[in-house]
């Protein structure tokens, strides 16, 4: 009969920094669509453990100097994600996970009438509104502004005649920070099929960080939005509403809902996915140690 370790504080606290670097690691591979190569690491993980336990020595010293090649893999193929992820984690410890200020209720009803305004007369339009993650590393020239959002702003930017209409304006804590700034082109053709050069911008960008880009379409006289990579044609005002409003509750939570609830509620999948591999793995490689201290 197997004899388990009796269980500890330190145990605890063991389990709960493992399930958390598991549940930030699927959350990441979630987040940059790599869904196949989790599941390739994860049966890789099996098969050692089998092999671990079975005594399958000659597997284990193959698949230990596979690990290690692996892991270099990883980083060189997602390098670019990883640089996303420690820059987000650096921006949380700073920031607490939430924004110094938001659009207001009257700024974001401005900008869904403006780009109501934009589809129906066909003048196209790219806007960013900016989330936890830093923009400065994914966005090139346009000019400084950091003014009021007004309706008048808006429309004049994406004037044929403005020298920055071809580019994106951002929106930063409640401000228009820069406009005419050119984004990076998203390179998953099959989700741009028949779209312009804007919106491969707006998906470009939603790749890369947590923004949300908006992006008026001149040919169809359609709203589309970005964000984490996908990209889709809205119905009308107030949907585009709708998913400004999601987005900016995401930002800014409402306290009402109290911490409990919004944890339980976000990613629950994710966190329980996590919590049962922590405890599997403590098991595994430490409760079947021994018993008692």
């Amino acid at each position: 009969m197997f004899a388990f370790k009796r269980i500890g504080v330190p145990d605890v606290l063991d389990m709960l920094l493992v399930g958390s670097l598991i549940y930030a690691l699927l959350l990441w591979f979630k987040r940059t669509k790599a869904a196949f190569v989790a599941l390739g690491l994860f049966l890789m993980i099996v098969v050692y453990v089998i092999a671990l336990f079975a005594g399958m020595y000659m597997t284990i010293r193959l698949f230990q100097g596979f690990f290690a090649v692996f892991i270099v893999a990883v980083i060189v193929i997602f390098q670019e994600e990883i640089r996303s992820a420690f820059e987000r984690l650096a921006v949380l410890s700073l920031t607490g996970g939430r924004v110094k200020a938001a659009p207001s209720h009257r700024q974001v009803e401005i900008l869904v009438r403006s780009l109501g305004d934009l589809a129906r007369d066909r003048i196209g339009a790219l806007v960013v509104l900016r989330g936890l993650d830093p923009l400065d590393r994914h966005v090139e020239g346009g000019w400084d502004l950091h003014g009021e959002l007004s309706e008048a702003l808006i429309k004049s930017i994406f004037d044929s005649h403005s020298l920055g209409h071809d580019g994106a304006f951002v929106v930063e804590e409640g401000r228009v920070s820069r406009f005419g700034v050119q984004l990076p082109l998203s390179k998953d053709f099959s989700k741009i099929t028949n779209m312009g050069t804007r919106h491969a911008a707006a998906l470009g960008l939603s790749e890369r960080c947590d923004a949300l880009c908006l992006v008026v379409s001149e040919e169809h006289g359609t709203i589309s939005v970005a964000r984490r990579g996908d990209l889709r044609v809205l119905s009308g005002l107030e949907e585009l509403q709708d998913e400004i409003g999601m987005f900016l509750n995401r930002l800014m939570p409402d306290p009402s809902r109290g911490v409990v609830v919004g944890f339980f509620t976000e990613n629950w999948r994710e966190k329980l996915g996590a919590a049962a591999a922590s405890i599997i793995l403590w098991f595994l490689f430490v409760g079947l140690g021994g018993g008692g201290r």
